[in-house]
């Protein structure tokens, strides 16, 4: 994430998720806003699902797979990598 120059989207989320996400800033006052708290819960979810990639990446390493489990384009199965 570049932190040199940050520049704005706007995201549209459901109400009651947005009402859940104020109850929480209410109960537990850790965050100033519903747009920090967004900004944390992304952050985390991203770290998240990183770590996954890099696991199953490791896991199919060495073999035709993606990371989903469909071959690789390009590749021929009936031809050995060299």
């Amino acid at each position: 994430m570049d932190t040199d120059r940050l520049s704005y989207v706007t995201v549209s989320i459901p109400v009651a998720i947005a009402d859940d996400i104020d109850g929480l800033i209410g109960e537990l006052g850790y965050w100033p806003s519903r747009g920090a708290f967004v900004r944390e819960a992304c952050i985390e979810k991203i770290r998240r699902e990183r770590e996954r990639l890099r696991e199953i990446q490791g896991a199919t390493e060495g073999t035709d797979q993606s990371p989903r489990g469909k071959p690789r384009r390009g590749t021929n199965p009936g031809i050995s990598p060299r």
